[in-house]
C-alpha cells in the first residue's frame, strides 16, 4: 500500500515526529515485502520493533501528556494499551507459529489504521494542546 510521509504527519515535536517516522518507515518496509510476497524474516523483525517501539514511544508521549496536564490522557493511554497488547500478541503468534503472509497483511492493515487514526487525529490534537500550553507559559514568563 503506497503511503508517503508528508507534512500532515508532522506534529512539530521533533522527538515524537522522529519516532513516528520510524514506525512509518517500518510500515513502508512491510508493505513492500507483502507486495513482493517475501515476509517471514521481515515480519519477525517488525514484531520485535513494534514491541520495543510501543514501550519507548508511548512512554515518551505519556511523559509529555503528564507534564502538560493533557485532559484526554486516559483516551490516549487506552489506545496505546490496545496497540501494545496487539503488538505483544502478534509477537507471540510469530514466535509460536512463525511469520506468515497472513500476519504480514494483518500487521500492515493495523499499522495503516494507526497512522491514519491515531497519529493524524489523536496525537495531532494532543500536540496542539501541548503547544498551546507552551505558548501560554512563554507568554506569562516574559
Amino acid at each position: 500500500m503506497a503511503l508517503q510521509w508528508d507534512e500532515s504527519l508532522v506534529l512539530g515535536f521533533e522527538e515524537i515526529d522522529n519516532q513516528h517516522k520510524s514506525i512509518f518507515e517500518h510500515f513502508e518496509k512491510l508493505s513492500e515485502v507483502v507486495r513482493q510476497g517475501k515476509s517471514n524474516e521481515v515480519i519477525g523483525e517488525l514484531a520485535d520493533f513494534l514491541f520495543d517501539y510501543t514501550r519507548m514511544h508511548f512512554a515518551t508521549e505519556d511523559r509529555i501528556m503528564v507534564e502538560y496536564g493533557y485532559p484526554k490522557i486516559e483516551v490516549q493511554r487506552q489506545e496505546h494499551g490496545e496497540f501494545s497488547r496487539d503488538s505483544t500478541e502478534r509477537k507471540k503468534r510469530i514466535e509460536q507459529d512463525g511469520a506468515t503472509r497472513e500476519v504480514a497483511i494483518e500487521t500492515t492493515g493495523k499499522l495503516l489504521r494507526w497512522i491514519i487514526q491515531h497519529i493524524k487525529q489523536h496525537d495531532k490534537e494532543m500536540v496542539a494542546y501541548v503547544k498551546e500550553c507552551i505558548a501560554l507559559r512563554h507568554k506569562y514568563e516574559n
